[in-house]
């Protein structure tokens, strides 16, 4: 890995340094639902202006991943892997078209949902939704309606399009890019936590291990932002 890369992340002072922090996601995950609130630290404690987005990711390895090591289920149930496999997909169109709403209400939406699940042990299902629906700032006609739409369907595709050039191929993992260097950024696919985190934004010497940090080419960086930001 050159070095010289690794240091454009730390060139500037802290108050020129503009971060971006794209953390790929399985909505019903619970170590997705713990790095999500890493990260919330870091930027609660940061020193650095902070831009964050919370994306949902899913494919067959993050659902094998979800049933043996989150449920402890068995992965070669066809049948529940493909129910799990629909789930996390609509719970990901749910995300999406929360956001549809606003940024806040949709993390509000992404929360709730994460702390029904993990806090209380409710099952995904369309009454937890109605639920929550019903206790936060979200228009429920609307959110049904979007969620169902081709245009959060294919909104949510770009963002599978654009974690696989990314090289996301598991859940969580973070990108972090900022404003001295746009044409790469920091894939960190493991060891997600407010400590790391800093560490990286600081500039600190990154480790030659590519399944833990790497530095990745990334095309379609501005192409993300405008798909994550969706809005009407």
């Amino acid at each position: 890995m050159s070095t010289s890369k690794t240091k454009n992340l730390s060139e500037r002072t802290s108050h020129e340094k503009i971060f971006e922090l794209y953390l790929f996601v399985n909505p019903l995950g619970s170590y997705c639902y713990r790095c999500e609130n890493e990260l919330l630290k870091f930027v609660r404690n940061s020193e650095f202006k902070v831009h964050y987005q919370f994306v949902t990711f899913h494919n067959l390895q993050t659902v094998d991943q979800y049933m043996k090591k989150t449920k402890k289920l068995d992965e070669t149930d066809l049948d529940l892997e493909n129910e799990i496999y629909t789930r996390i997909y609509d719970a990901a169109l749910s995300y999406k078209a929360a956001l549809l709403q606003g940024k806040r209400p949709g993390r509000q939406f992404l929360f709730e949902l994460q702390h029904q699940i993990h806090h209380h042990n409710r099952n995904y299902s369309k009454e937890l939704l109605d639920e929550i629906l019903d206790n936060i700032e979200i228009d429920k006609k609307m959110f049904y309606e979007d969620k169902a739409s081709a245009a959060v369907k294919t909104a949510y595709d770009r963002d599978l399009q654009i974690a696989q050039e990314m090289n996301v191929t598991h859940t969580p993992s973070l990108v972090i890019f900022d404003n001295s260097n746009h044409s790469y950024g920091i894939l960190l696919a493991n060891s997600i936590t407010a400590d790391t985190i800093s560490e990286i934004c600081n500039g600190e010497p990154l480790p030659e291990c590519p399944e833990v940090k790497r530095l990745v080419e990334v095309r379609s960086r501005h192409n993300l932002a405008k798909v994550v930001n969706m809005t009407r």
